[in-house]
């Protein structure tokens, strides 16, 4: 899978997710119902080591922004960014793209850690 740049969005695990979730809330369907499709669909991206995170950012953002952030989804990603877990990944691209990356993480973790206003509004096609 393809990473383009060190914001949380830009690779495709994470579209992947994030999409899909979207398409599905747009079509109308409930976001725990959704939240159980996707991780069936995609498990093997979250049991992947190396597209866990991503698909787990994808999928706790596009919660978060339907008002149905799981608990368990939220403690997962707030373990993986502040233990430093996802910038391993990012090791051998210097110290510039590692600082670069942990404020992007640090950035979204406190963005999903604040409850949303509003659900995201639905777009029918």
């Amino acid at each position: 899978m393809g990473t383009w740049s060190t914001k949380i969005s830009d690779n495709d695990a994470f579209q992947d997710i994030y999409q899909n979730f979207l398409e599905l809330y747009n079509q109308g369907q409930n976001p725990a119902d959704i939240t159980k499709q996707i991780l069936e669909d995609f498990s093997e991206m979250f049991s992947d080591y190396d597209e866990r995170n991503n698909s787990l950012f994808g999928l706790s953002l596009a919660q978060w922004e339907t008002q149905s952030l799981e608990p368990a989804i939220f403690k997962q990603v707030k373990e993986i960014i502040e233990s430093g877990n996802d910038l391993k990944f990012w090791t051998e691209l210097g110290e510039k793209t590692i600082e670069k990356r942990r404020r992007e993480l640090d950035k979204f973790l406190s963005k999903i850690s604040t409850a949303r206003e509003k659900p995201r509004r639905r777009v029918r096609s």
